[in-house]
């Protein structure tokens, strides 16, 4: 068993348990309950790294294929657009929207 991810915010780690998933690894989530009840990270209680969410996969052979997977599936979209000017309103709308 290896920790291929670690967020604080579950839906980060439940998205690359579905990429992990699709590609057929087997791995599970720990802390996936006790991050919210012992963490309280809702009410800001306690800010521990302990209890945050870790995804870990249940064969070490398949690590670095995890990795690479979690790596190309999460790196930022370089494709940057100009910002555009909204013809119904005149207002500057950034380059990654695609309506006003």
């Amino acid at each position: 068993m290896k920790e291929v991810s670690v967020h604080r915010d579950p839906t980060v780690v439940g998205f690359h348990k579905s990429i992990l998933n699709e590609a057929g690894i087997d791995c599970f989530i720990r802390n996936e309950h006790s991050s919210a009840s012992l963490g309280a990270g809702g009410f800001g209680l306690v800010q521990s790294p302990i209890f945050d969410p870790a995804l870990c996969i249940a064969d070490d052979s398949r690590y670095d294929e995890a990795v690479a997977l979690l790596r190309s599936a999460t790196a930022p979209d370089l494709e940057t657009r100009a910002e555009w000017p909204c013809p119904k309103c005149g207002e500057s709308v950034p380059g990654n929207f695609s309506i006003c």
